[in-house]
This record gives structure tokens, C-alpha cells and sequence, in this order.
């Protein structure tokens, strides 16, 4: 796994749910870029060559499976399928929005989904090739530097940030956007919150038909959180049909869901 020597999946922003963890580094720190007619292809080749870092990750693993010719094959289809994808993702915001990273996440999955469904793969196996991946990634970073970008998550000036951001999607000014609401911390559970009414990845991934995709995307939130000291708790998540994605954090808070409880939760359904 040598070849995943990279930046973490998710890198500067304040939540994630790939998506979503995961998980970019050229691309998550161009968001104070301003944002032009199509923010994705402006940013194609930071784009591009972000999934191919997940695709080197994904080949060592995919090798066990399927062998290394046929490896080639599934790599080179899903990236040709990223390239694809990219002139018709959702209008978001751009550089606007702290989530819009999220969208080209959500395409690493379906774009990988489309080569392995057609070898008899499920959504939950390539959930849990990213999820291994973002583990692995994550397990590279320094813990001084981890715990740093958590520390700034709790900063007066991020917090005043995350709020106007979360008023900033009230005024649904893109249908494709989430639909935010800041929380304030009650002084003992939990620091602050965000509750999610919509989310822009459930409605990228429902547009592509692909669904079935959302809440694995969604389980890398605590590898993140994990990292980092955030102490994310989640009780419900749109992705699993609950209506809601109701984030809490509390500063260095053990975290203690992930892959398999996710998983319990989904199977639920």
C-alpha cells in the first residue's frame, strides 16, 4: 500500500461526511479561490489527479480480487468514468461553499461503483475500500499536525465561519446544495453541532442513480473526527433515510462509531 503515500482524503474542512472523509489536499484548500463558470473543470486537473491517488490505493487492494491485468481494466474504466462525470456535477457555490468538495468525493464512489457492480461488486464493498483507504491515509498524518487542524475547529473565528455558512445555505440559492443549521454547544454534551435537513451528495448520488452510495460515504465522518480530537457523535443521517445528519462535536471526545456500527445501522434499513 506503499502507493497511498498521500495527503489525507479531507484536509481543510471543518466536517466531513467521505464525505464523505476523504480527503483531498489540492483540491479541499482551493476553496478561497473564486469560483467561475464551471467550478469543477477550473479545477479538472487538481480533480484528476486526486481520485488517481485513491485509484493507487484501490489497485493494491482490488489486485487480491481480481488480479492485476484485470485490476488495470476496472482502474482505467472509473477514472475515464470521473472524467466523465465532472462537466455535469451539481452546481454548488464553489469556492462559496464549505462542503463543495464533497460533490467530486461522492463521484470517487460512483465513479469506482460502475466498473465493480458490473463484476458483481455491492456498494458496501467499495464503501469499505475507501473507508480502509481514508484509515490508512489518516494513520500517515503526524498526530501534532492532525490534532492542530482539530484544534482550529473550535476557534472563535471558524465557529462565526460555520455559522454564516450554515445561514448561507438557508438561502437556497442552489436546489442541489445541503440546507444547514448551526447549533450552539449547551455547555456539556457536546461543544456545537450542525443539523443537515438536505444534503448536496444524498441528491448528487440519487441524481446519478446511485443511492445506495450515500451512507457509505458518510461513515468516514469518524476516522476523521477520530484523528483529529472533534469528538463527533451522529445519531441520524440523511444518507439512512433519517430525515436529519445530526453532527455533534465535543472537543476530545473518545470517538466511538465507526465502520462496524455504521454498518449495523445501515443494514437496518
Amino acid at each position: 500500500m506503499a502507493a497511498m503515500n498521500r495527503r489525507e482524503f479531507i484536509k481543510c474542512t471543518a466536517m466531513t461526511c467521505l464525505s464523505c472523509s476523504i480527503l483531498l489536499k489540492g483540491f479541499s484548500c482551493i476553496r478561497a479561490e473564486a469560483a467561475q463558470d464551471n467550478y469543477y473543470l477550473m479545477h479538472q486537473k487538481d480533480l484528476v489527479e486526486a481520485f488517481r491517488g485513491v485509484l493507487a490505493g484501490a489497485r493494491q487492494m482490488m489486485k487480491l480480487e481480481f488480479g492485476e491485468a484485470e485490476t488495470e481494466k476496472i482502474i482505467t474504466q472509473a477514472e475515464r468514468y470521473f472524467v466523465n462525470l465532472l462537466p455535469e456535477m451539481p452546481e454548488v457555490g464553489g469556492a462559496e461553499n464549505w462542503d463543495v468538495e464533497f460533490i467530486p468525493v461522492a463521484a470517487w464512489y460512483a465513479a469506482l461503483y460502475k466498473p465493480l457492480r458490473e463484476r458483481g461488486k455491492t456498494a458496501e464493498f467499495i464503501g469499505k475500500m475507501i473507508y480502509q483507504l481514508n484509515e490508512y491515509t489518516w494513520a500517515l498524518t503526524p498526530k501534532d499536525k492532525a490534532r492542530a487542524s482539530g484544534e482550529t475547529l473550535f476557534s472563535q473565528q471558524e465557529q462565526e465561519h460555520l455559522r454564516q455558512w450554515a445561514l448561507w445555505t438557508q438561502e437556497r440559492k442552489y436546489p442541489q446544495n445541503w440546507l444547514a443549521h448551526y447549533i450552539e454547544g449547551d455547555g456539556h454534551t457536546f461543544d456545537y453541532g450542525i443539523d443537515y435537513v438536505e444534503c448536496g451528495v444524498v441528491k448528487y448520488l440519487q441524481a446519478l442513480g446511485t443511492p445506495e452510495l450515500a451512507p457509505y460515504v458518510c461513515s468516514n465522518d469518524f476516522i476523521k473526527s477520530r484523528a483529529i480530537g472533534s469528538g463527533l457523535v451522529r445519531s441520524k443521517t440523511i444518507a439512512r433515510g433519517d430525515g436529519i445528519c445530526d453532527f455533534r462535536y465535543k472537543k476530545d471526545r473518545p470517538v466511538i462509531q465507526d465502520w462496524d456500527s455504521e454498518l449495523k445501522l445501515m443494514q437496518k434499513r
